[in-house]
């Protein structure tokens, strides 16, 4: 295991912008002192996941997870300690001559683990493919191929497209030869294994497009047929423990900068598209993995961006996708949607090999529906307008879809058309839409999903016994309120992670009360606070993340620095939490006895329960005169 000097650690630490390294994964917008965002954690659709530039740290008030900028990285990328220092030392562009080794790396990203090994042997492949490709006479037609069809050395080797022999023991003997593991390489879908027991390759006679996760790491191929129908015209990776359609988008970890500097994502069809789309200067474009888009997909869109074009191929089935996808993102996930067709029904690989870069870029800007525009016309689809029926039912449903609509101005235009088409006035149109937007209007739902405003001050959750929850975290309602000595922990914990001479003056507090914190994960970073002060160090929350042994803890520690508390405190008002944490005490302690007395009543245990009633009277009073 590599050591880091502490000393660099701070540095790098210090030097970070936890916002820029978070919004390369997370869409950020300014919100008071903080920014807000969807949570790259759990699934949402209410923002709840904040982060404070000026603490540098984020937390999330829906899940509960938080952190420093090392633990983002480590959670997200699934990076151990080291390889985020690491990471956040290039992103920073500070310099950090240290190789990663094998016990360093997190298990999935060691290069002896199993999904290690399958990355590995992708990588392997994809060189072995490309080669074939671009060197060899096996690969010469496919080359030609993708030549003819307008496609540059220069994008195949960006692409690190390739090809696959006919031959079936391509890439098994290559793979024989340099001893890698011929039953791994079945279990993650390079080769298959036969009925009389042999092992060959799965891809054969296919030009291979190599496919990466959202980390920018290759966990699969789809390979195109060019030169005959003999099979389906893509074969995809079967499903592996690194390789799932649903959650991977093609291009996606390419176009992730290029999709924050725009504002918004490119969903195209197919791989060519997106090839395609890059040479015209779409670095935005992604493709999914030959299936409909996913509820996968659409929270990973979500944390870049929340505008999606789609440009779909111009066909019937392409056109239903679009319908389907932008369904899925307007009006289950609330993107702004636009659908672009291009002219004459082509998909976007024809048109800007045929047309040119410049065109497709005149026509993406200009020429793009928006979501209800683009419904509306689908909704015309195979209905004869002339027949009185048919167009009575088109009206219904445009002015349902018309009806959703939240600006007045919008509605207005779409009226407007609606009436010069079908020479129908504007009263007889608005009456109609007020109809039908009482017919389908639902009453909105309160959400409490994001997080309290920055002036709510504390932040309680509880479980059904009354302590923190931090592994699953739900943010609290307003009509709950915190227990007095919940709120004290909070506030003492808080008060110590700050600064140490407040750590010793509430520690000298409570041992002279015999007095500690009620709830294990509250009592668990006490315990890590005292090492720490132990050790010299001054009171700092981001480093004491570093040296936390679990994830919880640094929930914990994210949560308090999100607190705001009154920063100009006495030592009565640290006494006053002390009380109130005592005085929790005593009335848990009587709730037990009260328990055991009603215990020792039903079982006819009379001599017990007298002597319980007797020692909760003297609890209650010595509360009374105490507390």
């Amino acid at each position: 295991m590599q050591r880091i000097p502490e000393e660099k650690i701070d540095e790098i630490r210090s030097q970070a912008d936890i916002v820029d390294v978070v919004g390369s994964y997370v869409q950020l917008k300014k919100q008071g002192r903080n920014y807000t965002g969807l949570c790259p954690f759990h699934g949402e659709k209410t923002p709840s996941f904040s982060v404070s530039p000026e603490k540098q740290i984020f937390h999330c008030f829906g899940c509960g997870k938080g952190g420093n900028v090392f633990s983002f990285l480590m959670q997200i990328d699934g990076l151990s300690f080291v390889e985020s220092v690491k990471k956040v030392a290039d992103m920073a562009h500070i310099p950090l001559d240290i190789e990663i080794s094998s016990g360093d790396r997190t298990p999935a990203n060691r290069p002896d683990s199993q999904e290690g090994k399958m990355i590995e042997i992708h990588q392997l492949t994809s060189k072995l493919y490309h080669y074939l490709l671009m060197e060899t006479e096996e690969g010469q037609e496919a080359l030609q191929y993708l030549l003819d069809r307008g496609m540059s050395e220069q994008e195949l080797d960006h692409f690190e497209i390739g090809f696959a022999p006919a031959d079936v023991l391509t890439v098994t003997t290559f793979l024989k030869k340099r001893e890698i593991d011929l039953p791994l390489a079945v279990e993650c879908g390079l080769l298959t294994e036969r009925d009389d027991g042999n092992i060959v390759d799965r891809f054969r006679n296919r030009i291979m497009f190599p496919i990466k996760n959202d980390r920018g790491q290759l966990v699969g191929f789809s390979g195109r047929l060019f030169n005959q129908d003999d099979g389906p015209k893509y074969l995809n990776s079967p499903e592996t423990p690194i390789f799932n359609k649903r959650n991977i988008l093609y291009h996606f970890s390419d176009a992730r900068q290029e999709i924050r500097k725009k504002e918004e994502i490119l969903l195209l069809e197919g791989y060519m598209d997106v090839i395609s789309g890059v040479s015209a200067e779409f670095q935005n474009g992604v493709a999914s993995m030959g299936t409909s888009l996913t509820e996968e997909h659409v929270q990973m869109i979500r944390r870049v961006t929340n505008r999606a074009v789609i440009c779909y191929d111009g066909d019937r089935a392409g056109i239903e996708a679009s319908f389907k996808a932008g369904t899925l993102l307007a009006e289950q996930h609330r993107l702004e949607v636009f659908v672009l067709q291009l002219p004459n029904g082509k998909d976007p690989d024809d048109f800007i090999r045929s047309e040119g870069a410049e065109k497709f870029a005149e026509v993406y800007a200009h020429q793009r529906l928006s979501w209800t525009a683009f419904k509306l016309q689908f909704l015309r689809r195979n209905r004869n307008l002339q027949n009185e029926t048919e167009k009575i039912a088109y009206l219904g449903e445009a002015l349902v879809e018309i009806g959703k609509l939240d600006q007045a101005v919008e509605r207005e235009l779409y009226l407007k058309q609606l009436g010069s088409e079908f020479e129908l006035s504007m009263d007889a149109l608005k009456q109609q839409l007020q109809q039908s937007v009482a017919t389908t209007v639902k009453p909105k739902t309160r959400d409490y999903g994001g997080p309290p405003p920055e002036d709510f001050g504390e932040y309680p959750v509880y479980d059904s016994g009354g302590g923190p929850v931090h592994e699953e975290f739900h943010f609290q309602q307003p009509n709950q309120a915190p227990s007095a000595g919940l709120t004290s922990e909070k506030r003492l914990l808080k008060y110590m992670l700050e600064d140490r001479d407040a750590f010793i003056q509430i520690r000298n507090m409570m041992q002279e009360q015999e007095i500690d914190f009620y709830h294990d994960n509250y009592q668990a970073l006490y315990t890590h606070l005292i090492g720490f002060y132990a050790s010299g160090n001054d009171a700092n929350p981001l480093a004491l993340m570093d040296q936390l042994p679990n994830e919880v803890s640094r929930n914990l520690v994210s949560e308090l620095e999100m607190m705001v508390v009154n920063s100009d405190v006495t030592n009565e008002e640290y006494q006053d939490y002390i009380f109130s944490l005592k005085k929790a005490g005593i009335e848990r302690d009587i709730k037990e006895k009260e328990q055991q007395l009603l215990v020792a009543s039903q079982q006819g245990e009379m001599a017990l329960a007298l002597e319980l009633a007797r020692t909760i009277t003297t609890m209650r009073a010595d509360l009374k005169r105490n507390i």
